[in-house]
């Protein structure tokens, strides 16, 4: 493209500027000459207009009129090249021109229009030309990165350097970044005349930030667009990464659920980003949330660690006992919604019960007006000897599950130093002898099993449930096999 001030310094044309100064920044995107009246109805926004003026009206307060209407359909600028009976320019006209920021700009009659002509449309030609090599040198290079680079960061680092720009993806819902170049400069605040936000197209509901390293960085129009292609081409592919594993996820639990599935699947998950200790969600979504239930995987916290979920009478989750995972349920589906966790899932206890905990702590947060109830956390009065596999795996689940887990994710042995605790009737001493270690560690490990059941296991109360429980898990062979002895601290 030419600027109105690029046409003015080309000294070939010896162009001469009478008024609007202030507009010589405009871009001309083509060239026009019209000798009418009202050359304002055959021409197009960026339009340079060459006249030879005798289309202008002679009464000064007409030229003003004449001039507004032709500003007003944003061509670039006015070259008049006046023959010998065209009106003279008023000065009230050049006035109107400086107010209006509208350049009129002064050729001879001699001037060929044709040749003003050619050297607009060759620049025009010439950027246009340039664009389209920008947009094609893009594409190449997110080709590339596509190729070489694994991951979206990745690739949106090398678009930001090629483009010498700071780039950014931003969740439209929340405004938290989903993915970034690296970080934003802190001039993102302090200097907000270089930062763009624009709407990236699709479903993904996400903006563009745009951080130009300097006022001249990537102006162009097209090549914004180009960009936002890319990205929303990219959005949707991981979207639809997601809305897989969503799908995969709830068939696995319908297995899980039916029974026809063992809860012996980790390796799967920790592809997921599901590691360490998991639990069950049961949630009873609010109303008028950022996300949707259909939606909530495309949250932006739940993109690393994505939970398993099954829209049952309440939304199911297999889930990361996380803050962020469980401040996205609580929060994502809007005010008023209500989740019940299950103690850790232990192949012990087996899914379907980590499901019932989660359903009765769900029916208890309902009860007692809270939006977030752990199961065990409101106890139910006293326990008795199980009479059947679903109430042994109900009570081991309840006050061992969480320390059999802590056990397999940390390699400790607490349950085993608990069963030996409880098999010498609480004696310490005894107790640190058999283990093999010394009694503050023993102090250490009862307070540890303390922090994870909820329970005491000094007290009459705490030992009752615990002893219950370990006699309905040996009978049941519920279990985990656990060393005796172990020198861990």
């Amino acid at each position: 493209m030419i600027t109105v001030q690029e046409l003015l310094d080309t000294q070939s044309l010896k162009l001469t500027a009478l008024a609007g100064l202030s507009g010589l920044t405009r871009t001309i995107t083509w060239a026009h000459a019209v000798d009418l009246p009202d050359p304002w109805r055959w021409i197009a926004a960026g339009n340079l207009v060459m006249t030879t003026g005798v289309g202008v009206p002679r009464n000064a307060s007409d030229q003003i009129g004449w001039l507004e209407k032709l500003a007003r359909s944003n061509a670039s600028a006015l070259v008049v090249a006046r023959q010998a009976d065209a009106p003279e320019l008023s000065r009230e006209m050049l006035d109107a021109a400086d107010r209006l920021m509208f350049p009129v700009l002064e050729g001879s009659f001699e001037l060929e229009f044709v040749q003003l002509s050619k050297h607009v449309i060759e620049s025009v030609l010439q950027a246009q030309r340039d664009r389209f090599r920008a947009s094609e040198q893009l594409f190449e290079t997110y080709a590339t990165a596509l190729r070489e680079v694994p991951d979206m960061a990745g690739r949106l680092t090398v678009l930001s350097d090629r483009l010498r720009l700071g780039l950014a993806i931003e969740d439209a819902r929340s405004g938290s970044i989903i993915v970034s170049s690296s970080p934003l400069p802190s001039s993102v605040e302090t200097n907000p005349v270089f930062v763009e936000r624009i709407a990236i197209g699709g479903r993904a509901k996400a903006d563009l930030i745009i951080h130009r390293r300097d006022a001249e960085a990537m102006q162009d129009p097209l090549l914004v667009r180009s960009l936002l292609g890319l990205l929303e081409i990219e959005l949707e592919r991981l979207m639809i990464d997601r809305d897989d594993l969503r799908e995969e996820g709830a068939a696995l639990l319908r297995s899980l659920l039916k029974g026809e599935a063992e809860f012996s699947f980790r390796p799967m998950l920790e592809r997921r980003g599901l590691t360490g200790t998991l639990v069950v969600l049961a949630v009873s979504p609010g109303k008028q949330g950022p996300w949707s239930v259909v939606e909530i995987h495309h949250a932006p916290p739940l993109h690393t660690r994505t939970p398993l979920l099954l829209e049952d009478d309440v939304l199911l989750a297999l889930a990361q006992d996380h803050v962020d995972t469980l401040q996205c349920l609580r929060f994502g589906l809007g005010e008023g919604t209500v989740v019940g966790i299950s103690g850790p899932v232990t192949e012990a206890a087996g899914f379907r019960e980590s499901v019932r905990q989660a359903r009765l702590a769900l029916a208890q947060a309902h009860e007692v007006g809270k939006d977030l109830v752990r199961y065990g956390e409101i106890e139910t009065g006293y326990i008795t000897m199980p009479r059947s596999l679903a109430e042994a795996s109900a009570l081991v689940g309840r006050y061992l599950g969480p320390v059999i887990e802590y056990d397999r994710v940390h390699g400790t042995a607490l349950l085993s130093t608990l069963m030996t605790f409880l098999e010498n009737d609480g004696n310490w001493k005894s107790t640190a002898f058999d283990l093999a270690i010394h009694r503050q560690t023993l102090v250490y490990r009862l307070k540890q099993i303390e922090q994870l059941t909820g329970v005491k296991p000094t007290t009459t109360d705490g030992i009752t449930r615990l002893w219950l429980a370990l006699q309905a898990g040996k009978a049941a062979n519920l279990l985990p096999d656990a060393p005796l002895k172990s020198s861990d601290g």
